[in-house]
Order: C-alpha cells, then structure tokens, then sequence
C-alpha cells in the first residue's frame, strides 16, 4: 500500500517537473513516453529490488516462484536493488528511444527523492516501535538530501551549468555512500564486504563516482585542450 502511494505521488512529482522542462519541450517529449518510461521502470525496479533481496537473504522459501512474487506474505526489498535496477534501465530505455538520458536520469531522481522519505515515514508509522536505527538514519539523510538537491543542485542544473546526468549521479555516490556508512558502524560485529548488498552498494558508488568525474571534470578539462 505505501509503494502504491509514493508511486501516484513520484508520478506528480515526475510531470511537474517534466512539463516545464527546457530539454523536454525542445526535443517535443511527450508525457506519455515519459509515464510509460516510469511504469516500466516501477516494475524493474521492484523486480530487481525483490531479486537482490532473495539473493542476499537464500531463503528456501523465497527462491520458489510462489515465494518470490508472494511480497506481501514473505515481505522484503533491496532499496539500493531497485535503485542499481532502474538506474540501468533507465540508460538502456531511454538510449533506445532515443530520449536525453541524461535529462531522464536526473527527472526520475528528483522525483524518486522526494518519495523516499515518504515511504520511510510511512513504514514507521505502520511499524511504529518497530522500526531499525538504520531505517530512521536513511529517512533523516533523505529528507536533508532532496532539501539540499532542490534548492541549491536542481538550480544549477536548470540554469545548464552542470550536465544533464550530473544531479543523478551525484545521488547514486553521496546515497550510497552513507548507507554504506550506516550499516558499517551500526553494524560493526556482524558487517561482510563480501555480501551481496554491501558489493552492490559499492558498485553504484564507484560507477557513479567515475562517471561524475569523466562528465563534470574529464570533459570540461579536454575541451580547454
């Protein structure tokens, strides 16, 4: 029910910030392929959230077919998953319709931003009690991080002074970054570099590190040449 409601939500948010879009009215992007690239992404996304999820946890009762698409009976998503998931299905798709994947990337951030704290807070509410430290930490960083992202780093962004992709980017290192932080130090005794999430973590971080760098600072640096 929370997933279903931050999605109507992200889809708002999506077209408010896609139909006043530069790039979007240049290129004459119509809403309709930009909703049917958030459907379809809502459902690699969840796909790939539950996939890494079943990976990582090897439970007898999760790897069957039944299992695995029973979520509401056997709860359980990779919240950096379905981020790794969309993020490649994003480049793929919009690669192959030939839209500007870099202004796509940063739209579906923002508006993947501005849910996510909406669905931290809607789980604490239904679990009140219940909730993990590490749960209440991300939700507190996400809420300071699309603060941060729209008032000062969205900006830049319209006025073209930083690429389009960057925004994304920007988001897929700093995230990761700190629930990689979080779960170390509040998980110190029983933390692996070696499972499965925490290797994902660390591939979003880096992938996103060295591209950041190649866009904002290797591209800028060879065009001076």
């Amino acid at each position: 029910m929370i997933i279903l409601i931050c999605f109507f939500i992200f889809l708002y948010f999506l077209y408010y910030l896609s139909r006043d879009d530069f790039v979007i009215i240049r290129k004459d992007i119509s809403m309709e392929k930009i909703f049917n690239l958030a459907f379809l992404t809502s459902i690699v996304s969840l796909f790939f959230s539950r996939l890494f999820f079943v990976l990582e946890k090897m439970d007898p009762k999760l790897l069957s077919p039944l299992g695995f698409l029973a979520i509401p009976y056997f709860p359980g998503l990779s919240l950096i998953g379905g981020i790794f998931g969309a993020g490649i299905f994003i480049y793929l798709y919009s690669k192959f319709r030939k839209l500007p994947t870099g202004k796509m990337f940063d739209l579906f951030t923002l508006s993947f931003m501005v849910v996510l704290p909406l669905g931290f807070i809607g789980n604490f509410i239904i679990h009140v009690g219940k909730v993990s430290i590490f749960s209440n930490l991300i939700s507190i960083f996400s809420i300071i991080m699309i603060l941060i992202f729209l008032k000062i780093i969205y900006p830049f962004s319209g006025k073209g002074e930083i690429k389009d992709g960057t925004l994304g980017l920007l988001f897929g290192a700093i995230f990761s970054f700190f629930y990689f932080m979080a779960k170390l130090f509040l998980n110190l005794k029983d933390f692996s570099f070696l499972s499965l999430e925490n290797i994902l973590i660390l591939v979003v971080l880096f992938s996103s590190l060295i591209l950041l760098v190649n866009q904002e600072i290797m591209d800028k640096f060879l065009s001076k040449k």
